[in-house]
């Protein structure tokens, strides 16, 4: 019997999220991949360890006996990567988040690495996603975290999952209660950020659905400047709801949409060299902020 650490994170992750395409995204590799891994797990251990009879991959008998077991190597794996000087980030991490991870997350980060990193010296840069992802590629950053990151040669994509996305306008509106369409928009003020941003695209493809474009679109590249501007009454956006500030968020109304906003999903990516125990620890303290705080679908 040769088990493997990476047959072992295929079954953690269609456990956890019910599907093997769900687990192969997650993983970034292709579904026949991670079917080929349990196959091969499943072989090994004589036994079979998902039904997906209804649809959804659901574990067995014999898969709920070893889950806490797999959970358990996994974690011991990550503790073993941790502790090796591989494993660690020394001298400096240019990082660059795009401006929703700033001010979600990024506070936190940053206080979490000064205590338990300290010889670490950050390079912050706050941009767009594209931005981003072209200075990781040019290697001017060692990692992005942002939206849609594709992995490429030399630099390696987790996903952390689906951002939250909604269309806010100001709650003394009259279309507060309806359903939002793009003619109900097409003559409102229009509040979006640049163009090759995942927040300018993303209302940009969804008018694009009704073949309409709106009469106003006024570009900012300020999210805390767009909530007050709708907070005040002056126009719409689209952005994750969990960045409102306290004082302002009663004047601030999330709208149903139809059709739904398209998703887009949190990723870190990083240089292949920069990938490391320090890095997968980014990734998780990121991401389970941004679930704490219900800024994940």
């Amino acid at each position: 019997m040769r088990l493997t650490l990476a047959q072992i994170e295929s079954f953690y992750w269609i456990a956890r999220l019910g599907s093997f395409h769900a687990a192969a995204r997650q993983l970034c590799i292709t579904q026949p991949s991670i079917s080929g891994r349990i196959r091969e797990l499943e072989r090994d251990l004589g036994c079979v360890l998902f039904d997906r009879s209804s649809g959804r991959a659901r574990l067995t008998e014999a898969g709920k006996a070893i889950q806490r077991q797999a959970e358990q190597m996994l974690a011991l794996a990550r503790e073993i990567h941790d502790e090796t000087t591989a494993g660690k980030l020394r001298g400096l991490l240019r990082l660059g988040v795009v401006e929703t991870v700033a001010h979600l997350a990024l506070p936190r980060l940053i206080r979490e690495l000064n205590a338990t990193r300290p010889s670490l010296r950050i390079e912050l840069k706050v941009d767009v996603g594209a931005v981003l992802l072209k200075q990781l590629a040019e290697r001017q950053l060692d990692v992005a975290i942002t939206t849609d990151a594709v992995a490429s040669e030399g630099i390696t994509v987790r996903p952390l999952g689906e951002v939250d996305l909604a269309w806010l306008g100001p709650a003394s509106h009259p279309l507060v209660g309806r359903m939002l369409t793009p003619g109900d928009l097409v003559d409102e003020a229009i509040f979006t950020q640049p163009e090759t941003s995942t927040i300018g695209r993303t209302i940009r493809e969804w008018f694009e659905t009704a073949h309409c474009t709106p009469k106003s679109m006024s570009g900012c590249n300020s999210l805390s400047v767009t909530s007050e501007l709708v907070a005040s009454g002056l126009g719409f956006a689209v952005m994750t709801p969990a960045i409102i500030r306290s004082d302002i968020a009663d004047r601030i109304h999330r709208f149903e949409a139809s059709p739904s906003i398209a998703r887009r999903t949190l990723s870190l990516a990083a240089l292949d060299e920069t990938w490391s125990g320090d890095t997968e620890f980014i990734a998780r303290f990121v991401a389970d902020t941004f679930r704490e705080l219900k800024a994940l679908r």
